[in-house]
């Protein structure tokens, strides 16, 4: 196999418990693709119980979310009510803005997250 390509099978990487200082409620991350070089991109799979949310963050570089299923919300920083997201949408996240995620109160949520450069900082609860 060429060293110009990397495969993660399905299931070949188990989820765990997302950090409590980052999100609130149940959540489980999997980091699918970890950086393979300086300030590379990553990806990440992300399970949300009903109601759990991460807290507000900010990304210095792009960032797509793709939701796999369940209902979830998206808010960022000047919008006055989150937004509904369902399966198979995506969303385009700018460097620099603030927002949270996470799953409704009555739907269970998982979306991919695939952060092309750039780190996270963390901030308050949603």
């Amino acid at each position: 196999m060429s060293s110009y390509f990397r495969i993660v099978p399905e299931g070949a990487v188990a989820p765990a418990a997302a950090s409590r200082e980052k999100f609130q409620g149940g959540v489980e991350q999997a980091e699918i693709l970890d950086r393979q070089r300086p300030d590379g991109m990553r990806g990440h799979r992300f399970s949300y119980q009903p109601g759990g949310r991460s807290n507000w963050h900010v990304h210095t570089g792009e960032q797509a979310l793709v939701v796999v299923s369940g209902r979830g919300l998206i808010q960022w920083w000047g919008l006055d009510e989150p937004r509904e997201l369902r399966e198979g949408d995506w969303v385009h996240v700018e460097p620099g803005i603030p927002h949270w995620h996470g799953a409704t109160d009555d739907s269970p949520f998982v979306h991919l997250a695939i952060t092309a450069t750039g780190e996270t900082r963390w901030g308050p609860a949603a």
